[in-house]
C-alpha cells in the first residue's frame, strides 16, 4: 500500500471518529431529557414518602467525584441492602464542572431507586460549574424539614459570603429549636486532620469561621455536622456536637487503609445512631495497585474522553494536512526525466463527461462538439460519455459517444438526469484505457469522471463553462443567498481537486482565484468551425435574408436558449424601446428553445414588435452560421455567461456585438471595435442599438474588425492550445507518481 493510501484511509478514519464524536454530543444534548432544580424535586419525595413518619435511614456520602462504576457496583447495593430511603450528598460528586461531568452524574444517580440531595462542593464549582449547579439542582444553601428532623445545607465554596450564611444559618438554627434532630452539611471539614497539609483550601475551613460554626453549632445544640472534605473518614464529638467527615464515595485511594465508604444514619423515635459502612472485599497489595491504576486511568481517560479524543482528531487533521503541505513539495518542479517530445509525438486517448450533449442544443454540447472535432482532427482518440435523450440522434459510428441511461428518465431543466450507478459507464471507462480524463462539470456525471479518474491515477481537466449561481433557481427549495454560497463552495471545492481547469475566459479566471481555487488554470475560448461560414455561398445567404427583412431594412439576431437566466425580457423590452427612438424599419431573428419560449412571443406581441421580431426556435450549428451571415447586427442581454460563445459565433459571421457589460461579454466585446458593451439598463442598450442602426458606416467598420478578431478561434488553434495543456497535465501527473 503506497503513502498516498494510507494517508487517505488514516484521514477517513479521523474524519468519522470526529463524525461519531461530534454525533454523540449532540445526541446527547438533543435526545438527552434535561434537567432543572433536582434537589427541590427529590426534597419533595422525601418529605411526601416520610409524611409524620419518625423513624427512617438515610445515608451521606462525599467525593463520589463521578466514580459512577464504583458507586453502582459497591456503594449502591450496599444502600439497598441497608434500607436506606434517600441519599444526601456532601459535594464532590462529580469530577469537576463541566456540562458532560454534571449529565454523567445524572446519568448514574437516575439508577438509583430512591431520592438524593446534593450539596454544592469544591468540584461541583470548578472550571465554571457554578451555573451549571446552580441551574441542575438549586440554591448553594438551603434546609427542609421531616416530623422530627430538621436539615441544613451550607455553601462552603465561597459562592456565598459567610456574613449571610451565618446570619441565615442562625435563624434557621432558631426555628428548628421544636426538632429532636438538627443535621447540618457542608463540603469543607471543619478541623484539619492528621497526615493532611493543614492548608489544603479543598479539605478544610479556615480556622477563625470554623469556631463561630462550631459555637452555633454548640448553642443550638445540632445534632451532626457532615461534611466531605478528606478522601478520609474521620468522626469525633465536641460540645455535644458529632462532626463526621464521610470519606471517599469514589475517585482514587490515596490511602490504602481507607476503603470506598458513607455513613449510614438511622433516625428514630428516641435516638438517632450513625455507622460508617464500608465496601466489602478488601483488595490485596497487588490488586489494589491496579486498582488505583484502573481508576487513574479512569479519571484521565474515561472522564475527559471526548475532549481528548476530538482534539486528537483535530490535532490529527492538522499534521495530515502540513504533511501534504510537505509531500507537495517534492512536487514544486516536473521530473525533466519523462520524455516530453516524445509525449507530444504519441496521440492522446482522452475521455470526456458532461452532463449535457447533442441533440441538446446549448452552449456546452456545442463547445464540447467542437473540441471533439478539433481533438479528432488532430489525431487523439475520444470518448464522450454523455447522457441518452429521447429524441433521435445519430452518434459516430466508432463508439466514441458513450450514452448514459436516462435515472427513471427524470429530466431537469430540459434534458436528462443520467444514470451515474450504469455499469455500462464503468465497462465502457475501463476497456477505453485513456490518457487523462476532462469533465465539463463539477457534478453528477463530471463527479463520476473524477472518480473512475482517482481510481485509476489519473490526472482530471475541467472546462468552466457556466456559472452555476446563476442556475440556482431550478432548485426546489427557498433560499437564493444560501443556493448561491452551495454553488460557489461545489466549485471550489471540485476544482481544486483537479489537475487543471480551462476557463473560456481571464474574466472567469479571476473568478475562480478569487473564490480560492489554486489549482493550474489556462484560459483557452471555445473554437468555431469556419467551415459553416464558408459552405454558404452569397446568393443562399441573400435568400435567407429576404424571407425575413426587405433589402434596406437592418436584420438583427440573437442566439439564445429561451430560459429565465438569459435575461431575454431585458432583449424584448430593449427592441421596443429602439422600435420608439428610430423610425427605421427594423427585423430580429431569436434563434432557440426553451421554456421561456410562448411567453417570450405573448409579450412580443403584447408591446407591438410581432412584426419586428421572429422566433425561430433551434436550428442546426450551420443553419445558425448561415442566419450570422445574413444578419447586420447581433444583440444580446445575458449576463450569465462565462464566454458568450455565440458572440464569437456572431462576428465570424460579421456580426458586431451590442451587449450588456458581463463577465464573458468583457472578453469578447472589444467596446467601439467589435461592437458596444453598456450598462444593465434597456434605455442604454436601445440606444446604443439605435445608434448603429442608424449609422451605417459605423456599423460596417464593426463589421470588419469582428470578422477579423473571430479567426483566432477557429476549431484547430483551439484543438492544439488544449492538446499543449492535456500534455503538460499527463507530465505533471508523471512526476507526481514518481
Amino acid at each position: 500500500m503506497n503513502r498516498k493510501k494510507i494517508l487517505t484511509l488514516y484521514l477517513l478514519f479521523t474524519v468519522v471518529l470526529m463524525t461519531v464524536l461530534v454525533g454523540y454530543r449532540i445526541y446527547l444534548f438533543v435526545r438527552e431529557t434535561d434537567y432543572e432544580a433536582l434537589n427541590a424535586e427529590n426534597i419533595e419525595r422525601i418529605e411526601t414518602t416520610l409524611h409524620n413518619k419518625t423513624s427512617y435511614k438515610f445515608a451521606v456520602i462525599g467525593n463520589i467525584r463521578n466514580s459512577m462504576r464504583i458507586f453502582e457496583r459497591r456503594i449502591a447495593p450496599l444502600m439497598s441492602e441497608s434500607g436506606t430511603e434517600f441519599m444526601i450528598s456532601v459535594g464532590n460528586a462529580v469530577y469537576d464542572g463541566a456540562e458532560g461531568k454534571y449529565r454523567l452524574l445524572y446519568r448514574g444517580l437516575k439508577k438509583l431507586k430512591i431520592p438524593y440531595v446534593l450539596c454544592a462542593g469544591h468540584n461541583e464549582i470548578e472550571d465554571f460549574g457554578a451555573g451549571k449547579f446552580y441551574r441542575h439542582f438549586g440554591p448553594y444553601f438551603f434546609s427542609f424539614h421531616l416530623e422530627n428532623s430538621c436539615f441544613i445545607f451550607l455553601d462552603s465554596t465561597g459562592r456565598t459570603s459567610w456574613t449571610w450564611q451565618l446570619r441565615w444559618l442562625e435563624e434557621q438554627l432558631t426555628a428548628a429549636r421544636n426538632y429532636p434532630y438538627r443535621f447540618v452539611f457542608l463540603n469543607h471539614s471543619l478541623f484539619s486532620l492528621p497526615g493532611f497539609d493543614p492548608d489544603e483550601p479543598h479539605y478544610v475551613l479556615e480556622e477563625k469561621l470554623s469556631r463561630n460554626l462550631r459555637r452555633l453549632f454548640s448553642r443550638y445544640r445540632v445534632t451532626a455536622v457532615f461534611s466531605a472534605g478528606y478522601p478520609a473518614f474521620h468522626e469525633r464529638a465536641e460540645q455535644g456536637v458529632r462532626y463526621i467527615v464521610t470519606g471517599g464515595g469514589g475517585g482514587l485511594l490515596l490511602d490504602r487503609s481507607e476503603p470506598y465508604q458513607f455513613v449510614n444514619v438511622t433516625v428514630g423515635p428516641e435516638q438517632v445512631s450513625f455507622e460508617n459502612v464500608a465496601a466489602r472485599d478488601r483488595l490485596g497489595t497487588v490488586r489494589e495497585k491496579l486498582e488505583t491504576l484502573k481508576l487513574y486511568l479512569h479519571s484521565l481517560f474515561y472522564m475527559r474522553l471526548f475532549n481528548s479524543l476530538l482534539v486528537l482528531s483535530i490535532i490529527s487533521l492538522v499534521a495530515l494536512k502540513l504533511y501534504s503541505l510537505i509531500l507537495r513539495q517534492e512536487h514544486l518542479y516536473r521530473d525533466f526525466s519523462i520524455d516530453e517530445e516524445e509525449l507530444s509525438k504519441s496521440p492522446l486517448r482522452v475521455a470526456m463527461f458532461t452532463n449535457n450533449y447533442l441533440p441538446f442544443i446549448g452552449g456546452v454540447p456545442l463547445s464540447i462538439d467542437r473540441l471533439y472535432r478539433g481533438l479528432v482532427k488532430a489525431g487523439s482518440k475520444t470518448k464522450i460519455f454523455a447522457p441518452e435523450y429521447a429524441e433521435p440522434w445519430s452518434d459516430p459510428e466508432d463508439g466514441s459517444v458513450v450514452r448514459c441511461p436516462a435515472l427513471f428518465n427524470l429530466h431537469l431543466a430540459g434534458f436528462p438526469i443520467a444514470n451515474i450507478f450504469s455499469r455500462k459507464i464503468k465497462a465502457a471507462f475501463k476497456t477505453f484505457e485513456c490518457d487523462l480524463v476532462h469533465v465539463h462539470h463539477p457534478f453528477w456525471l463530471g463527479k463520476k469522471g473524477m472518480r473512475l479518474a482517482k481510481k485509476r491515477g489519473l490526472p482530471v481537466v475541467l472546462t468552466y463553462h457556466t456559472r452555476l449561481e446563476r442556475y440556482t433557481h431550478y432548485l426546489p427549495f427557498p433560499g437564493t443567498a444560501i443556493k448561491n454560497l452551495a454553488a460557489h463552495l461545489l466549485i471550489k471545492r471540485f476544482a481544486n481537486h483537479c489537475d487543471a481547469i480551462i476557463t473560456p475566459t481571464p474574466s472567469t479566471e479571476e473568478y475562480l482565484r478569487n473564490l480560492g481555487v489554486s489549482a493550474l488554470i489556462e484560459t483557452i475560448p471555445t473554437g468555431i468551425d469556419m467551415e459553416d461560414y464558408n459552405c454558404w455561398t452569397s446568393q443562399e445567404v441573400r435568400e435567407l435574408r429576404s424571407r425575413y427583412a426587405a433589402s434596406d431594412e437592418p436584420l438583427l439576431i440573437s442566439v439564445s436558449r429561451m430560459a429565465r437566466e438569459k435575461n431575454l425580457d431585458f432583449l424584448i423590452d430593449g427592441l421596443a424601446k429602439v422600435k420608439e427612438q428610430i423610425h427605421i424599419p427594423f427585423k430580429c431573428l431569436l434563434v432557440g428553445d426553451g421554456p421561456e419560449k410562448a411567453r417570450l412571443e405573448e409579450k412580443a406581441a403584447a408591446l407591438g414588435l410581432k412584426e419586428q421580431v421572429f422566433f425561430t426556435g433551434n436550428l442546426p450549428p450551420r443553419d445558425v452560421a448561415r442566419c450570422y451571415l445574413a444578419a447586420d447586427l447581433f444583440v444580446f442581454a445575458s449576463t450569465s455567461e462565462t464566454q458568450g460563445m455565440v458572440l464569437i459565433e456572431a462576428m465570424a459571421g460579421g456580426c458586431p456585438v451590442v451587449a450588456v457589460r458581463a463577465s464573458g461579454v468583457h472578453d469578447a466585446v472589444r467596446d467601439g471595435h467589435n461592437g458596444l458593451m453598456v450598462t444593465e439598463s434597456t434605455g442604454s442598450w436601445a440606444k446604443a442599438v439605435a445608434m448603429l442602426l442608424t449609422d451605417r458606416r459605423r456599423l460596417s467598420a464593426l463589421s470588419e474588425n469582428s470578422r477579423a478578431f473571430a479567426e483566432d478561434f477557429s476549431e484547430e488553434k483551439i484543438a492544439e492550445k488544449v492538446l499543449r495543456l492535456y500534455r503538460r497535465v499527463v507530465v505533471l501527473g508523471k512526476s507526481k507518481a514518481n
